[in-house]
């Protein structure tokens, strides 16, 4: 099963996939250290710019909200970049989040033949104490015959600032918990929830939108943070019933072993309207663009 689940995250999803822009990422190197330098080259995180002497317009803080690699490439082509390899000047990056930096470097990986995914938890090195909601990569080493958390957004400027007790290319599993597993912890009663989220959105809330986030990563449709659908991504935690806990219990734990079952986590999602992306995406909600806070 674990070589299917492999061939599976070798293979383009929707919004990994790259159609007409194929030229901008010829001949991508089968290592994970060039991919993230590539990754760097085109994209700079929005919460970072003031750190590279940027002012961003409200225009450009809309970038973000441009889901798909291929769209992201049909930008950056019109912001000058012809190959991803490209080393151009920091306001010409495009301005992202984590989640991009974790999409592109996945897309990246798999076009260079790598097993990889986006992956939706918590970071414990931004502010201490606290699990900040965060994206990362994670590909296959078949070396090492495991799959290897890479924080593909973290250059020499953020590492220096953060103070990095570890190799962003190699991030150790107690710096990142995955959605699933921060949530069945809160659960356990072993971590408090409230020191799980970021800015003023905190608590078993969170946990659940970085679970179903993470879920459906894993199913091949990595959305956006404040992407929003029926169901219980627009849920408020307070209507929830301790059925809905349960729900939740039992996707992390199918989660947690997705790679020896996907066809289970799959099951499950496809037959809980509730927690799957709608296939039609004009169902789906920007919550930043209604200001929905």
């Amino acid at each position: 099963m674990m070589k299917n689940t492999l061939e599976l995250y070798l293979e383009h999803d929707i919004m990994t996939k790259v159609n007409t822009m194929k030229s901008m990422v010829a001949d991508i190197p089968k290592d994970i250290k060039t991919i993230v330098a590539y990754v760097q080259n085109i994209l700079l995180h929005q919460h970072w710019a003031k750190a590279y002497g940027l002012e961003l317009s409200e225009e450009r803080k809309k970038e973000p909200f441009i889901r798909s690699f291929e769209e992201k490439l049909i930008f950056l082509n019109k912001m000058g970049f012809n190959h991803v390899s490209e080393q151009r000047s920091n306001e010409n990056k495009m301005v992202s989040i984590c989640r991009d930096f974790s999409v592109v470097a996945s897309a990246l990986c798999r076009e260079a033949g790598i097993p990889a995914r986006a992956r939706c938890g918590f970071a414990t090195y931004f502010e201490e104490g606290k699990y900040i909601d965060h994206w990362v990569l994670e590909y296959w080493n078949s070396k090492e015959q495991r799959w290897i958390m890479v924080d593909a957004q973290l250059d020499e400027l953020q590492q220096k600032a953060l103070k990095l007790p570890f190799d962003p290319l190699n991030v150790p599993e107690e710096y990142f918990l995955t959605g699933p597993r921060a949530w069945l912890i809160c659960r356990e009663g072993k971590c408090n929830p409230e020191s799980f989220g970021i800015f003023k959105w905190w608590g078993y809330e969170y946990l659940q939108c970085n679970l179903i986030l993470d879920v459906n990563s894993l199913l091949k449709v990595p959305m956006q943070p404040w992407d929003s659908w029926k169901g219980y991504k627009s849920l408020p935690i307070e209507k929830w019933t301790e059925d809905d806990y349960k729900v939740m219990d039992q996707l992390s734990l199918l989660s947690l072993n997705v790679d020896n079952n996907f066809d289970a986590l799959f099951k499950y999602v496809q037959t809980n309207g509730k927690i799957k992306v709608p296939e039609d995406f004009s169902e789906v909600i920007n919550c930043l663009e209604l200001g929905d806070d």
